[in-house]
């Protein structure tokens, strides 16, 4: 389950869609319960931290624009990811798989 706070309604609706397609497409099968604020962040676009048990939060930044959010919130569930499968967390495997999930993302709103 998703938990949203801040951004506009569009960011808000986006995140929830973004959150069950990641969910699907990176095969997550436990409990994960996400929360989500968006909102103006200093030193990153987004960030993730994990309390365990299925529980993580995620910061994004409010300014990005719509495929930068998209990419930003990608690369974070590649994080979940990362913690669920108890592996070591990699930028480089989450930028590599960010675009992957990007590009199959943008392309199911295409096909609707």
């Amino acid at each position: 389950m998703i938990y949203v706070e801040g951004g506009t309604k569009t960011q808000q609706k986006l995140a929830k869609d973004l959150y069950y397609f990641c969910s699907t497409e990176l095969d997550i099968k436990k409990k994960v319960d996400i929360d989500l604020r968006i909102l103006d962040l200093e030193k990153a676009q987004a960030w993730t931290d994990h309390e365990g048990k299925g529980k993580f939060y995620l910061d994004i930044e409010q300014d990005l624009d719509e495929d930068q959010f998209i990419t930003a919130f990608c690369h974070e569930m590649i994080h979940v990811i990362q913690h669920l499968r108890t592996k070591q967390v990699s930028e480089n495997e989450a930028y590599k798989f960010e675009k992957i999930l990007f590009d199959k993302f943008k392309q199911n709103r295409v096909n609707g």
